[in-house]
């Protein structure tokens, strides 16, 4: 189960879409639903119910049956929650939180999708789409200028700050630039961020969104750019990296409590 922290619009659903197609080739014997933020049928609950009663369906079925249950998947929940989120988002982890909780224990809820190196890679080739950094990332000896320097810039605040501090030091190994994390729709966190790249002689600004996209308002991202006064590349959408770790954290929850998840960072 993908929880998207927001309402079902055309854009959230067309990045649910992608997510959920490179999570379901990665994992063939899942079945993947997805729920919004909000009530009505595509709200979590609502989909949350609608798997519980096809579950109680199936092993009814099976029950009249006499056969043992066997829905593809070796899963010992009814559902695995997993929040479409790279960082913390207090609000939606609240809501998340509370209508898993209302759901029972058969129903699981994995920690978000970040950080990770995958997001690292993720930003790397949304900033090279738009032409605002060499595709290739750094290796051995090449040489690179700093005279570009990369504003990683993420939502949910200065809690989200951690993060996206840790994705940018993965950033600045891949890039050989300098690379400060910022708090979209904080003033103060883009001014110091934006005054670190210049000390550290970077004399053209971009900006790599540490978001997915639903998270945010429209025009956040432009406006937090102007300010800024930096080129920025587009959110990072329905990447395929992000398709690959909700794989990875269904089959964390799948292994039980406490089992890593693969090149996770602190």
């Amino acid at each position: 189960m993908l929880a998207v922290p927001a309402p079902e619009c055309a854009a959230s659903a067309e990045i649910a879409a992608g997510i959920t197609a490179v999570a379901g080739t990665l994992c063939p014997g899942a079945a993947i639903r997805v729920g919004y933020a909000g009530d009505g049928g595509t709200g979590l609950a609502a989909v949350l119910a609608g798997v519980a009663a096809e579950r109680a369906a199936v092993a009814a079925g099976a029950g009249a049956a006499g056969d043992a249950q066997d829905d593809g998947v070796d899963c010992p929940y009814g559902a695995v929650v997993i929040p479409l989120a790279i960082g913390p988002d207090p609000g939606g982890e609240a809501l998340i939180a509370d209508t898993v909780g209302q759901a029972g224990p058969v129903v699981v809820r994995t920690p978000p999708l970040g950080p990770h190196p995958l997001l690292a890679g993720a930003l790397h080739d949304r900033l090279a789409e738009a032409r605002l950094v060499p595709p290739r990332r750094l290796s051995g000896l090449t040489l690179v200028s700093t005279a570009t320097g990369v504003l990683v810039a993420a939502a949910g605040g200065e809690p989200a700050l951690p993060a996206a501090q840790t994705v940018a030091v993965l950033l600045t190994a891949r890039l050989g630039m300098p690379v400060a994390a910022v708090a979209l729709g904080c003033r103060d966190s883009i001014g110091s961020g934006v005054a670190a790249l210049r000390e550290a002689g970077a004399s053209r600004l971009v900006m790599a969104p540490y978001v997915i996209g639903p998270e945010i308002a429209a025009g956040e991202l432009a406006a937090a750019a102007a300010a800024a006064g930096a080129a920025c590349a587009p959110a990072l959408g329905a990447h395929a990296a992000l398709g690959q770790l909700v794989t990875m954290r269904y089959g964390m929850a799948l292994l039980g409590p406490g089992a890593p998840l693969a090149g996770q960072v602190a």
